[in-house]
C-alpha cells in the first residue's frame, strides 16, 4: 500500500525553461492524519529528520496544515518533498532507510496517516522567493490551451509585480495522480494569510486580474481551490537559491 513509501516531494525549483536534467519535479501527499497521533507523528518526522541519514537524502522536505478545504478535499495535511532534477528521483518509492528514526517514522506514518492522494508534478513558472513564505492558495485548473494560459499567466505576473509585495505567482503542471480533469496548478504564496488577503484585494480589483480572467475563459476553466500554511521545512539546504 501507498502508504509503505513515505517520502517523495513538493515544490520544485525551475524559474525557466530548463532542460529535463536540470528541471525540478514534486509530488504532493494529500493526507489526512489522526489528531490522536498527529503531535506523535510529527515528533517522529522532526527526530528523522534531525538524523545523519535524512539529511543524506536528495530532497527538501515540507510538512504543510491544511486551513481551507471543500467536501472533495477532506484532507488535513500535505506532506511534500522537493527534487531539484529527475535523477533524484532515481529511488522513488524506496521510504525511509532502516535506521531507528527510520523504522519509527515508517511505524507512525502508517498508524496515523491516512493517504488520500499522491500528485507529480513540475513548475512551468516559479519564484523561487515563493518557498520561503508560508502561506499558499491553491487553485486546480483544467487546461483545455496551454500555451494560451501560459502566455496569460506570464503576462498576469508581470502586470502584478508591484503589487506583488511579500507575495509570489507559480505555475505548475500535473504529471500524474491529479484530480480528475485537474491539469494545471496556480499557487500564489504570501507570508500569512493576512498578508494575502489583502494583497488579494488589490489584484481582484485591478486591470491585470481583468485582463487575465477574460483571456483565460476560453483557456480553461477552475475545477477546485484550497489553502493552507507550511509549518515545517527540513533540508533545505539542498537547494541552491
Amino acid at each position: 500500500m501507498m502508504k509503505k513509501y513515505l517520502l517523495l516531494l513538493f515544490f520544485s525549483i525551475s524559474l525557466t525553461s530548463l532542460s529535463a536534467q536540470d528541471k525540478g519535479y514534486w509530488v504532493c501527499f494529500n493526507v489526512e492524519v489522526d489528531s490522536d497521533g498527529a503531535e506523535t507523528f510529527v515528533s517522529s518526522l522532526d527526530k528523522f529528520m534531525s538524523s545523519e541519514a535524512a539529511k543524506q537524502l536528495p530532497f527538501v522536505i515540507t510538512l504543510n496544515e491544511i486551513l481551507f478545504a471543500n467536501e472533495n478535499n477532506r484532507i488535513t495535511h500535505q506532506l511534500c518533498f522537493l527534487s531539484q532534477n529527475a535523477d533524484s528521483m532515481a529511488n522513488w518509492g524506496s521510504g525511509p532507510p532502516p535506521t531507528p528514526e527510520g523504522v519509527i517514522l515508517s511505524m507512525n506514518f502508517q498508524k496515523y496517516v491516512d493517504v488520500k492522494q499522491s500528485i507529480l508534478g513540475s513548475p512551468l513558472i516559479f519564484d523561487q522567493n515563493g518557498l520561503g513564505l508560508d502561506y499558499f492558495n491553491i487553485w486546480q485548473w483544467n487546461v483545455k490551451d496551454p500555451a494560451t494560459f501560459a502566455n496569460a499567466f506570464v503576462k498576469f505576473q508581470k502586470d502584478s509585480k508591484k503589487l506583488l509585495k511579500n507575495a509570489t505567482f507559480g505555475l505548475h503542471e500535473a504529471i500524474a495522480g491529479s484530480s480528475k480533469g485537474v491539469s494545471h496548478y496556480f499557487a500564489a504564496r504570501a507570508s500569512n494569510l493576512a498578508e494575502f488577503l489583502k494583497i488579494r484585494e488589490k489584484i481582484v480589483a485591478s486591470k491585470a486580474a481583468a485582463e487575465f480572467r477574460s483571456t483565460v475563459n476560453s483557456a480553461g476553466q477552475i475545477e477546485g481551490v484550497f489553502g493552507g500554511r507550511i509549518i515545517k521545512r527540513y533540508n533545505v539546504n539542498q537547494f541552491y537559491y
